[in-house]
């Protein structure tokens, strides 16, 4: 950050300490203990679960990290979003001028991108920060609790919470007996390689509720070698899942372009014909209750398909 920028964020902050809103309750997230106000009403966050959270609940953020592409949550979420809100930027480095501008009461950030800049953060607003890129999804709706409690709507959240359970209850009732013994995996695909969410990530631990066992040994290290880890085809060919879900990004993909190769034909998936596409931003990116349900039902629809035969 370069000195002007420094001395703007740092004239924004002062004015917005000025102005504090009374705090009234104490929060606990992964990094600490915040103090946040009664009920925000001028909420930032900085990933796409945390925005799945408040819609669930009916509320819109002034803020958004929308990775300066809001047809990224516009497509599920934009009923409830409207178009009322600001872009801050990416969510791996969001813009800390833009998010003072928008004067917040409260701020949500994720613990593997946003912990280095937490104090920054704070500055700004009461900030609660939630591991939303490394968790799984029992992590993920653990959290939607905490932010139902952050936003003052502790209540409602804890209602749309049990009826997420039910429903996902009643996919996984449906799914499991039909994919006994059945080694699944999930991965994105983009131009230039393949990444297999692992049984740690929060795609791996849906499946593996949904009743499917996995292949793939989670490795060591950080997110990127535990959850979310890139696969040549060789080493695809190793794993040889039954039944291979890929969410592509790009067209043509990596994957795509194996289509021709011996090891690709040789898959136990590819030669059965359980190769399946999906969305990728929905499986992928929004990591919440609402994308666990687009999940699920997907799911459905292929295990449907495979016990018809059609």
């Amino acid at each position: 950050m370069t000195p002007t920028r420094r001395t703007t964020l740092a004239a924004m902050v002062a004015a917005l300490v000025m102005g504090t809103t009374a705090l009234a309750g104490e929060i606990t997230h992964d990094l600490g203990t915040t103090d946040v106000p009664d009920a925000p009403e001028r909420v930032v966050v900085l990933e796409f679960s945390f925005i799945d959270a408040l819609v669930s609940v009916g509320m819109a953020p002034v803020g958004i990290a929308d990775d300066n592409k809001a047809e990224r949550v516009m497509e599920v979420y934009g009923n409830v979003l409207g178009e009322d809100w600001t872009s801050v930027g990416t969510r791996k480095t969001p813009s800390l001028e833009v998010i003072a501008s928008l004067q917040p009461d409260l701020i949500i950030a994720d613990t593997t991108r946003h912990t280095d800049a937490y104090d920054t953060l704070s500055q700004i607003a009461p900030t609660i920060v939630l591991d939303s890129l490394g968790g799984d999804y029992h992590d993920s709706v653990a959290q939607m609790a905490v932010i139902g409690e952050a936003i003052g709507k502790p209540d409602a959240m804890t209602a749309r919470i049990a009826d997420h359970k039910t429903l996902m209850a009643d996919y996984v009732a449906q799914i499991a007996p039909k994919v006994k013994d059945v080694a699944g995996q999930f991965g994105v695909t983009n131009a230039t390689g393949l990444y297999l969410h692992s049984p740690t990530s929060y795609n791996g631990s849906l499946l593996e509720m949904f009743g499917f066992s996995s292949n793939m040994t989670p490795g060591e290290g950080g997110v990127y070698e535990t959850n979310y880890v890139q696969t040549t085809l060789e080493q695809l060919s190793e794993l040889d899942p039954d039944l291979l879900i890929l969410g592509e990004y790009t067209d043509p993909s990596a994957t795509d372009n194996w289509a021709g190769e011996p090891l690709w034909q040789a898959l136990s998936a590819v030669k059965s014909g359980e190769v399946h596409y999906v969305t990728a931003n929905n499986w992928s990116r929004l990591r919440g209750m609402v994308a666990a349900e687009l999940t699920a039902a997907d799911l459905l629809k292929i295990v449907d398909r495979d016990a018809s035969g059609s």
